[in-house]
């Protein structure tokens, strides 16, 4: 069964809450206050511009969380960390380290890819695909912004179903996602609120030449 159709398997099951919580700490073993708690089955709204809204669960001032949810993992994250998707597990007490980013590139290769655009839009929003040539055909990431375009996180689908997970939250509050599903297929995102780039369903290949491609995109 493909991770997207176990992902509406499990929605179709009777939800059984389970109760995760413990500590969030730096590498130096410090408290990290106000880390979010996301993805735990309710809208993930991310903003930094806006007063954190009551349902949403952030860590207290020792680092202290403890989140009710009927989802198969939550993601930890605050800007300027390393984010980390922790498995849930009804009664278990986590302890998280958080690590600052160090690396603001993926890309490893030379030379980069070169890369066409082309522009897209409506009455909503504007965008543009950033795309190179491939033995596949032609693949990219699509880039765009308006009002309602992102809600600045990854989706809790793609969270939940990624075989391997990965993410940062820069200091700006953009949060830099990605993940390949069991059968090999890649994505990413970079996404903040009203504004996201993405690529989806790519090999690993693809995947790298892409990395590069996100490097020279920027969220408007």
């Amino acid at each position: 069964m493909s991770p997207f159709l176990l992902f509406i398997a499990l929605l179709c099951l009777p939800a059984l809450a389970a109760t995760i919580s413990g500590t969030v700490r730096d590498m130096s073993g410090n408290p990290v206050e106000n880390a979010r708690i996301d993805h735990t089955g309710r809208m993930v709204v991310v903003s930094l511009l806006v007063d954190p809204f009551p349902n949403e669960v952030r860590t207290d001032a020792s680092g202290r969380f403890r989140a009710t949810t009927s989802a198969p993992a939550v993601v930890v994250r605050k800007p300027g960390y390393v984010s980390a998707r922790v498995a849930v597990n009804d009664g278990d007490e986590e302890h998280i380290v958080l690590e600052r980013i160090t690396s603001y590139s993926r890309c490893k290769l030379s030379p980069p890819p070169k890369v066409k655009t082309k522009k897209t839009g409506d009455v909503d929003y504007t965008a543009t695909w950033f795309y190179i040539q491939t033995k596949d055909g032609p693949k990219g990431i699509l880039s765009g912004s308006g009002p309602s375009y992102s809600w600045g996180a990854p989706s809790s689908q793609d969270v939940w179903t990624s075989k391997e997970y990965a993410e940062v939250m820069y200091e700006s509050g953009m949060i830099d996602a990605s993940g390949h599903t069991s059968d090999g297929k890649y994505w990413r995102s970079r996404s903040k609120f009203g504004a996201s780039a993405q690529y989806y369903d790519v090999n690993r290949e693809t995947a790298e030449q892409l990395d590069c491609v996100m490097d020279g995109v920027t969220l408007r």
